[in-house]
């Protein structure tokens, strides 16, 4: 089922998803493209099991393999928090040495983290890297990565990241529009019936849903649903 680009696959249960999640991972985790390419992470809570099964699988990682992040909380590594740390452990269950990990250094006042985060993933693109897959997530008010309005994603042209102050919680960093658009093939996870609505509008109205705005120019979008 599909409207404009952004296609739709169903799942009959949650654990349906994982699995398909982590099978997926596993494939572009262990494939060689002969050049630099990555996976984009996403946090939430809906992604964790799928970390968790292909953390327990012990891959063998690519070697041309790189791992970033659609964002980050700005905390320490060690918190709950944090997405990176969120997934650390399976990273090095599949042997993916910390420099082929492009994230954010959180250490840096937000400002200047997004700068070292958008230097970083400038610099993987100008060196000829591709960005194969991206996982997002999708919140029920419509926000994916930290872009949460119209107005915060048109003001991120011509950066790949950028800082997202907030008054209430960490402060985050988060990808642009103008990285998801090169990033080849984008899958939003969304498990719940709190995310029905927001799903629906994603597809039948995307403009109107920050997430659609966000990867209005990305090749290729799906939404995978349980």
């Amino acid at each position: 089922m599909s409207c404009g680009k952004i296609q739709k696959r169903e799942f009959k249960t949650a654990e349906d998803l994982v699995r398909a999640v982590a099978n997926l991972l596993e494939e572009r985790f262990t494939r060689s493209f002969g050049r630099p390419h990555a996976v984009m992470l996403s946090g939430g809570r809906t992604p964790l099991p799928a970390y968790g099964e292909v953390k327990n699988r012990r891959l063998h990682g690519a070697e041309d393999l790189y791992v970033l992040f659609s964002d980050e909380r700005m905390v320490p590594p060690d918190s709950p928090e944090s997405n990176y740390g969120n997934v650390r452990c399976m990273l090095n269950s599949a042997g993916i040495a910390d420099e082929r990990v492009i994230r954010v250094q959180t250490g840096l006042p937000v400002k200047a983290a997004a700068a070292q985060y958008d230097k970083a993933l400038q610099q993987f693109v100008k060196c000829g890297g591709r960005i194969t897959l991206g996982l997002l997530g999708l919140g029920a008010d419509g926000h994916t990565a930290s872009l949460f309005s119209s107005d915060q994603i048109q003001g991120a042209a011509g950066a790949y990241a950028m800082a997202v102050p907030r008054k209430e919680g960490p402060s985050r960093v988060s990808v642009t529009p103008g990285l998801l658009k090169r990033v080849e093939a984008i899958i939003f996870l969304a498990v719940g019936r709190e995310k029905r609505e927001i799903v629906s509008r994603l597809l039948v109205e995307p403009d109107q849903v920050p997430a659609g705005l966000a990867v209005r120019e990305a090749p290729a979008v799906q939404v995978w649903v349980a």
